[in-house]
Order: C-alpha cells, then structure tokens, then sequence
C-alpha cells in the first residue's frame, strides 16, 4: 500500500487541486512574484550596517531580529516582510547576506549563529527572533538545535524543507564535495538532515513554520515540523508558491502577529500555539498535518 500511495498519491493531488480556480491564479500569482524577486535583487547586496538607520536606537521593540533569505537569493526577499515588521515597531530588522556555492548548511548555520550573536550583542539584548525562507530556514534552525544558538525567541521558517527535498536525491554523492554541497545536503536521508531531526528536543525557543498547498519546490507536508519535541505551529498561507508566499499580506501580517504577541505588544494577544495535541515521541505520524490555516 506504501508503494500504491507514493506513486498515485501526487497525481491524485495535482488532480483535485487542477479543479480548483485558485490553483491557476496562484500560479499565475508564483510567476508573477517570480519576476518581482528577480527585478528586486540587485537591490539586496547593499548592507547599510548597524547605524544606518537611526530607528535602531529608539525601536518600539528592542529585540532584534534577523532575516535569512533562501538558496540562490538575498536580503532583497525580505522587503515586503521587513516593511511590515517596521511598521508594527520592530525596527531592529538585519539581514544575514550567505553564497551558498561557498559553504555547505553546517557552515552556513556557524555563519548565522554569528551574526545572530553579533546582533544581540550590538543592542544588548539576550533575545533574538530569526525569520528563515526556504533553506534560510533549515540554517536557522540548524543554529539553534545543532549549533546551540543562545537566545532565540522565535524561530519562524518559511517554505523550509524540513522533510528534505526529494529533487536533492538525484546529485550525486560527489556533489557533496562541490559547491553544491548545500543543496544536496538537502536530501531527506542525509546525514545533515538526519542530524537535524535528531537534535530535536524541548528548549526555550518557539518554532513557527509556514508552507503551501500549491509549493512545487517544497511541498506542504515537508515544510512543516514535524517532531513533536518542538512543538512547533505549522501554518498554512493557502494558494501562494515558494516565491509569492514572500510576497502574501497574510504570511507578513501573521509573522508580525507571532511576534508582537511574544513581546507582549498591545492588541496582539498570546502567541499561537499548536490546536491539535502532538503525537508521543517516536510516533510516525509526528505533528498535525495543519495546525492553523490562513484562508
């Protein structure tokens, strides 16, 4: 039966979203955003450093947060979130520029605990929040759960690929010896994502992940968390792609909500947890398979 689900279990599902009209208008909302995020980019390589922006001295919010962008992108990715995040008083907003041609995820998540830590150390803080897209959001949570990254709030993860990317396991071993070894390090069985799932257990910081039903690169189940250690809130934004859900008002509004209700802001109320009880440690079945949906 294992066998019968895994072949026909994704052509039922392309089957029944194709009788769906938001299926086409969301893809035809990904390849619009797709343009969007390639116009956009040469704009995400200048960094204004800490004191550019004299806000950061008076910020509403005094705990920092750091964006990590996705494979193949930068920081240009977090304009719209980052707007939204200033306007709601978080002003504190960095952005952790990576080439993930030159370090595979291990390195690159050393390189984002450091700059977590040297964010928190620039505003005196002993908080962070770190908000990670697509495999921006394996490194963050690679620095808090294998690296120990001290600190973090809130971890949010957007199209991340928790469950690995089953594209990854077509590279070929050697591949992990070359600059692509960030990408192949993706596959579900590997030793990086094994490490990963492994390190799973019950700390201070709160998981938040984010994913879509119409995700061709991550597909919905494997960009949620799912082990129940963690306890983390999986939330739907429905009928955006890898690329628009960066570009959805309702995934911005609902990150700003997460975490103005962590810093107890006025009107934001307690921090959105998990409705459905998480499966015991060791289950199969691990997390909800939705916990909050975005209509």
């Amino acid at each position: 039966m294992g066998v019968i689900q895994r072949t026909f279990g994704p052509i039922a599902a392309v089957a029944h979203a194709a009788r769906r009209p938001a299926t086409y208008a969301g893809h035809l909302k990904e390849l619009t955003s797709t343009l969007v995020t390639a116009g956009v980019y040469p704009f995400g390589f200048r960094d204004p450093g800490f004191e550019a922006d004299p806000r950061h001295a008076d910020s509403p919010v005094e705990t920092p947060v750091l964006l990590v962008h996705g494979y193949g992108a930068n920081k240009s990715n977090w304009l719209f979130v980052k707007r939204y995040l200033h306007q709601a008083g978080f002003e504190r907003v960095h952005a952790l520029n990576y080439n993930p041609l030159t370090a595979d995820i291990p390195e690159l998540a050393a390189q984002c605990a450091e700059r977590a830590e040297e964010v928190r150390s620039h505003f005196g803080t002993d908080r962070i929040h770190v908000i990670g897209h697509s495999l921006g959001g394996i490194i963050a949570r690679y620095a808090v759960s294998v690296h120990g990254l001290a600190g973090v709030d809130v971890c949010v993860t957007v199209a991340s690929p928790h469950g690995g990317v089953r594209m990854a396991r077509h590279g070929s071993p050697i591949a992990t010896l070359s600059p692509f070894a960030s990408g192949v390090q993706l596959r579900p069985d590997s030793s990086v994502m094994t490490l990963l799932r492994h390190s799973a257990q019950e700390g201070r910081t709160r998981y938040v992940a984010y994913y879509s039903n119409l995700d061709l690169i991550v597909p919905a189940r494997r960009a949620m968390i799912l082990e129940p250690q963690l306890e983390a809130t999986n939330i739907l934004v429905k009928d955006t792609g890898h690329l628009s859900i960066m570009l959805s008002r309702r995934l911005s509004s609902s990150i700003v909500d997460q975490l103005g209700a962590a810093e107890g802001l006025a009107g934001y109320g307690a921090p959105v947890r998990s409705l459905i009880p998480q499966a015991p440690t060791g289950s199969a079945t691990g997390a909800a398979a939705a916990d909050v949906a975005l209509g």
